[in-house]
């Protein structure tokens, strides 16, 4: 008896042994099963933020690009600009000319008038349309657009209702048939063998 206890007593103690390190294995995985939770809702919200970096980067490279295509056109303005002001063409003096002469204010040529409506005269009169026939329009708001975007009750009629006129011009197509009258010669058996 004494020998069956002392075998069941290392058997005993391997068993709670094993007992033990399957309860911390245990313990073990759901923590691991917790961190890759954790991780895998990190990874989410990463994807979520590289999507919004994206579009960022995006958006910023397209408006980066506009204020380089900008940049040229206003570069390619600047030196024609330059070339007309300081060009050869600019100066109209020839090199043998060598005279200093300088303008009398006083004496300076009436400037050009500006194209457009000039200051001195009056204002042409506006012309009449109402010889020409008159269509009238109603326009209604859509029935989606009469609530209250607030409240979702009906919208009441003021009464109030602007009208504007505008001038149309409609083409017309239309087919033209053209009749012409020809004169023939009856043909008879006296004139076929006359010729």
């Amino acid at each position: 008896m004494h020998a069956s206890l002392l075998l069941a007593d290392p058997l005993a103690d391997q068993l709670d042994a094993l007992t033990v390190l399957v309860n911390d294995l245990r313990g073990e995985v759901q923590q691991l099963r917790a961190e890759n939770a954790q991780l895998r809702q990190q990874v989410c919200e990463l994807k979520c933020d590289v999507g919004y970096w994206k579009s960022c980067h995006a958006g910023t490279v397209a408006r980066h690009l506009k204020g380089q295509r900008e940049l040229e056109v206003a570069n390619s303005e600047i030196r024609q600009l330059k070339a007309e002001r300081f060009g050869k063409k600019s100066e109209k003096n020839s090199s043998t000319d060598r005279s200093n002469e300088l303008d009398d204010p006083a004496n300076s040529p009436p400037s050009k008038k500006k194209a457009g409506q000039q200051p001195e005269r009056p204002v042409p009169e506006r012309r009449d349309y109402s010889h020409l026939p008159l269509r009238q329009q109603i326009v209604d708001v859509p029935e989606s657009q009469k609530l209250c975007g607030c409240c979702g009750k009906p919208l009441a009629d003021l009464g109030c209702k602007t009208a504007g006129e505008q001038l149309a011009i409609e083409t017309v197509g239309y087919r033209k048939v053209i009749a012409r009258t020809t004169c023939r010669k009856p043909t008879s058996a006296s004139t076929l063998g006359a010729r």
